[in-house]
């Protein structure tokens, strides 16, 4: 059940591009540094050769990248410390790897449960060893059965989980000969202008930082991973449990019910000092949420 890399790639835009430097935002600059994405499983039902094939794939790539030609540049800090994006046209990394001794089916009897995925399906590069880290790396893995694995690795620096998403649906849509809406690569839209507010709305509030650490590498901490599901009668006695007592007009939505229950849980097995003040802070997409919005296309990250 390992996973064999079999050949790595740079994958460039498929004509030249801006070769300028692009300045991070105080949204960029703010989240964590290090490398996000997910993995997507492709079932081969009709039992294909050549299941997703790889030259198209890197075709379309090369296509879409004209659009998204900074993720094809690497990150470095200008005269003044500040991180900056250099539109070199360096390339993505594509790694192209092999999965022997598992089909999708065997993982779909094993419920997807962590220990039976096999692990190197998605590359994690150490950006703090590195002077000038690949921005994205995708990574197209064989299983016996014909099926593919894509795994996506990009630098929190560069895009949200929103703008991620957007890219992969619309590669797919090159990958179709199909238009999209070209991504705006303007960061300026999120520039500060120095000037506070000075009126702070009372549901915000000022909480001393706290030092985060993200473990990169070996721990000696052993972890247990444990999938947990609910079904619709479940979450639907959460919600009922959670709004007890809530003023009429205000509501909770199915996800606050299921948050505050595992946050709740997890405060307890913890057993921290009951007089512990704690906090649960949700991440979420500010494009619609500001004024004025930040268009859809907004490439980079706007992350509340």
């Amino acid at each position: 059940m390992s996973v064999t890399i079999k050949e790595t790639l740079y994958v460039k835009p498929s004509r030249p591009t801006k070769h300028v430097q692009i300045a991070l935002s105080n949204c960029d600059i703010i989240v964590s540094t290090i490398y996000v994405g997910p993995i997507y499983f492709f079932k081969n039902v009709l039992k294909k050769d050549n299941f997703m094939n790889i030259q198209k794939l890197l075709a379309s790539l090369g296509d879409v990248l004209n659009d998204y030609y900074p993720l094809a540049g690497t990150l470095k800090s200008a005269f003044d410390g500040r991180p900056i994006i250099d539109c070199n046209d360096r390339g993505v990394q594509f790694i192209v790897a092999e999965c022997s001794g598992i089909t999708i089916n065997q993982l779909e009897e094993k419920n997807w449960e962590h220990a039976a995925i096999p692990h190197g399906l998605r590359q994690k590069e150490n950006i703090r060893t590195e002077i000038n880290p690949i921005l994205f790396t995708i990574q197209h893995t064989t299983f016996v059965d014909g099926s593919i694995a894509l795994g996506f690795a990009i630098h929190h620096h560069i895009m949200d989980g929103y703008g991620l998403f957007t890219f992969i649906k619309n590669w797919g849509r090159r990958a179709r000969l199909e238009q999209i809406d070209p991504p705006i690569h303007d960061r300026n839209l999120l520039k500060a202008n120095g000037n506070h507010s000075t009126y702070v709305p009372y549901e915000y509030f000022v909480m001393k930082p706290t030092e985060i650490i993200y473990p990169h590498g070996p721990t000696n901490k052993s972890l247990t991973t444990k999938i947990f599901r609910f079904c619709q009668d479940d979450l639907k006695r959460l919600h009922d449990y959670y709004s007890a007592g809530i003023p009429n007009g205000s509501w909770i939505s199915t996800n606050d019910a299921l948050v505050a229950h595992f946050w709740r849980t997890m405060t307890r097995a913890r057993n921290i000092n009951l007089n512990t003040e704690v906090f649960c802070s949700i991440s979420l997409n500010g494009r619609d949420r500001l004024n004025p919005p930040i268009p859809k296309s907004y490439y980079g990250n706007v992350v509340l």
